[in-house]
């Protein structure tokens, strides 16, 4: 998994490590490859509660300085009525992501919304 994969993993699972729940065998998987993306670590997968509680609180750590490093992107909409990040007016609305990336993949789920809400 990539640092940006992990970041992204992370933000999409944030209640894993914020409530206590219990992780199913994918999830656990997933958790240590993000876990290693994000610190550099090389984690072996274990059961032991105490080590993911330690882990569970270092991925709030992470959580925290992504969420306070996200960047704002403004939203506009076309004369159209679609959304974009392209100036027309004023902005509709922000998406606030880690990166352009993810801020894209952001606005095509807003876009694909509006599509459903107009049917």
């Amino acid at each position: 998994m990539t640092l940006e994969q992990a970041q992204d993993w992370l933000m999409e699972n944030t209640l894993l490590f914020t409530t206590s729940q219990r992780f199913s065998p994918e999830q656990v998987d997933d958790f240590f490859a993000a876990y290693n993306a994000l610190t550099g670590e090389d984690k072996q997968k274990t059961a032991c509660g105490r080590c993911l509680l330690n882990m569970k609180a270092r991925f709030r750590q992470e959580h925290n300085k992504l969420m306070y490093d996200m960047k704002s992107y403004p939203v506009y909409r076309t004369p159209k009525g679609t959304y974009t990040f392209k100036e027309y007016g004023k902005p509709v609305l922000k998406i606030k992501a880690i990166n352009q990336s993810s801020a894209d993949t952001q606005l095509f789920a807003l876009r694909a919304s509006d599509k459903k809400t107009e049917e």
